[in-house]
């Protein structure tokens, strides 16, 4: 039974139904187009943690445990910011964009994508090294998972020039690079980042990963986004709302 897929991140499910009062719940979504997704908007009113989960993956028990990770980051630090794209350079933005056949709709849309990476990509990082140190159960579904991930970041160097601006395109691939070079420092391998190397992605996304690697042990999400925007010069085009 699919059920038992995930019984390696017993000890996340544990945490996260501890420091939030709530059951969690995995649902099975063949239709995601992401391997996992917490519905922590939902949480106050259906009195549990929802975790919906592509059964197709491979990578289960890491998506799952990941998932209740990012719930107890939630609950430990109550931060309510929102990233969205700057209101002074959205003009300039999709002026961008129409310049290389893209109309506005799909500007915005594709502004969104780019901040839903940048939110989640340097909090994702610090969360995969604790797992890797804390959660020995899920170190091999751990690896699964930056294995099926691999593809899918290299293709991101394969997109032709002016198909996106770009400053967006450089930014997509640095973050995808970024990711693939923490898993080779948590495995202890190289042929994770290799690609990005040789597309002269080292120096940035060293210097990304030493951003998250560097931070203090309680940096919140956004004192790590707010990092990776400086570095990657993004300040003019992305700003946090608070509610």
């Amino acid at each position: 039974m699919v059920e038992y897929n995930y019984k390696q991140a017993a000890g996340l499910i544990a945490a996260a139904e501890k420091i939030s009062k709530l059951p969690v719940r995995v649902s099975w979504d063949d239709t995601l187009n992401v391997g996992a997704v917490l519905h922590l908007s939902e949480a106050q009113w259906s009195k549990q943690l929802r975790i919906s989960i592509n059964p197709k993956r491979p990578d289960i028990p890491y998506l799952v445990g990941v998932q209740c990770a990012l719930a107890i980051r939630f609950y430990e630090q109550q931060e309510s910011k929102h990233l969205s794209s700057s209101h002074a350079s959205d003009d300039k933005t999709v002026k961008e964009f129409l310049a290389l056949g893209v109309d506005a709709t799909a500007a915005k849309t594709i502004m969104e994508g780019m901040g839903r990476q940048l939110r989640s990509a340097a909090p994702l990082i610090k969360l995969s090294a604790q797992i890797h140190r804390d959660y020995l159960a899920l170190r091999d579904s751990q690896l699964t998972h930056f294995l099926f991930e691999k593809g899918e970041g290299e293709r991101s160097l394969q997109i032709a020039a002016g198909i996106f601006p770009e400053w967006i395109l450089h930014c997509h691939q640095a973050i995808n690079g970024a990711t693939a070079l923490a898993a080779d420092y948590l495995f202890d391998r190289t042929d994770f980042f290799e690609p990005y190397k040789q597309c002269g992605f080292e120096e940035l996304c060293t210097g990304l990963v030493g951003d998250v690697t560097g931070s203090k042990a309680d940096a919140t999400d956004s004192e790590l986004v707010t990092a990776w925007l400086k570095r990657l010069n993004l300040q003019d085009r992305f700003e946090w709302i608070t509610p």
